[in-house]
């Protein structure tokens, strides 16, 4: 009985590792974005809600100047004549972002493959939250009855629904995983 109990346990060691290291490291980058001793000398989450605003701005002043409506930077608050949106740290991708990172982080993949696989992922995921900043402005400005909707259900799974495929295309062309 106890071998049995050993052999499940030696068999199924892999996935109890990834899956232990996952939410130790979900557990961590958590701990960074809202333990206030850390958040007080570096808010990684409202850093990232500053930048997507930032980022969102120029592309809607742009647009703005094309289509003809004004759009005004202030912190991370977006505004129009009609329509103002605050980019929260909530809103900042920070989440995905560190989801994405501790599934990277902890699937059995070299560190080169990691590293090229947090890099994707970033670039894919701020990407992805910058469109879904601009979109939801301009649903705002336009189509107001359908933001709240939009930013809910649809802008936020879409987000979650990019970072998993992104680490499913990373683990399937990047990752030399056992067993493949």
């Amino acid at each position: 009985m106890l071998e049995r109990i050993l052999s499940y346990w030696r068999s199924a060691w892999p996935t109890i590792r990834v899956v232990v290291v996952f939410v130790g490291l979900i557990v961590i980058f958590f701990g960074a974005l809202t333990y206030t001793p850390i958040v007080e000398r570096v808010d990684i989450a409202w850093v990232l809600a500053k930048s997507a605003a930032t980022a969102s701005w120029v592309l809607l002043e742009g647009l703005g100047r094309v289509i003809g409506f004004p759009v005004l930077l202030e912190g991370t608050n977006l505004r129009s004549n009609t329509f103002v949106v605050d980019v929260t740290p909530a809103c900042s991708g920070a989440v995905p972002s560190i989801i994405y990172l501790a599934a990277v982080f902890a699937y059995p993949a070299s560190w080169k493959a990691k590293l090229i696989g947090a890099g994707l992922g970033m670039v894919m995921i701020h990407s992805a939250n910058l469109i879904r900043v601009v979109a939801l402005f301009l649903i705002g400005m336009f189509a107001s009855q359908f933001f709240h909707e939009t930013h809910v259900y649809i802008a936020q799974a879409l987000v979650i629904a990019l970072a998993v495929a992104t680490w499913l295309f990373w683990a399937g062309r990047y990752v030399d995983a056992p067993g493949r």
